[in-house]
């Protein structure tokens, strides 16, 4: 890889993951279709964007772990004040989802299968966290129908439009 699309990927990749990270706040507040009770369906664009990271190889080339771990901070301080929650969901599903992806192809259906175990596992470990600290009061079966499953459609199909532009874009910049 020449240099100047490293320095590229250096600048580009974390400058779309803070405005993703600043669009997931924005659409959680703004979109009320998203929040209707008792269905909650939370935006996980910034996780999203580093599946894709993921999934295209891109992990390897920047210091990835380094951001997982700044983003999961931001994520605590600026939406839950609470802190390592977020920052513990960020790196446990994107550490299974670096582990398991030899097992998986570039295909987009896989792909998808790939950010769906991530899913789970970051709903998880917020619910465990939740569930831990006392701010969460529901069941299991209650989180699972409620919020577990409108958030993997929301994001499941909105990986899945965004899913080719993001390769053509992780093609350029590498």
């Amino acid at each position: 890889m020449a240099g100047w699309q490293f320095i590229r990927l250096q600048i580009i990749f974390p400058l779309i993951l803070l405005i993703l990270f600043l669009v997931d706040g924005n659409l959680a507040s703004s979109l009320g279709l998203l929040m209707q009770a008792p269905i909650h369906a939370i935006p996980m664009l910034t996780f999203t964007w580093l599946f894709y990271a993921v999934q295209f190889g891109i992990q390897k080339e920047i210091p990835y772990y380094t951001y997982v771990v700044i983003f999961g901070v931001l994520f605590d301080i600026f939406y839950t004040g609470i802190l390592g929650t977020y920052t513990l969901a960020f790196l446990l599903a994107t550490i299974v989802m670096d582990r398991l992806r030899p097992y998986f192809d570039e295909r987009m259906m896989s792909g998808l299968l790939l950010l769906l175990i991530g899913q789970i596992v970051y709903l998880l470990v917020t619910f465990v966290a939740g569930q831990l600290i006392g701010s969460a009061n529901l069941s299991m079966l209650s989180f699972v129908v409620y919020l577990v499953l409108p958030t993997m459609l929301f994001n499941l199909v909105t990986a899945a439009i965004f899913y080719f532009p993001s390769w053509s874009l992780f093609q350029r910049l590498s």
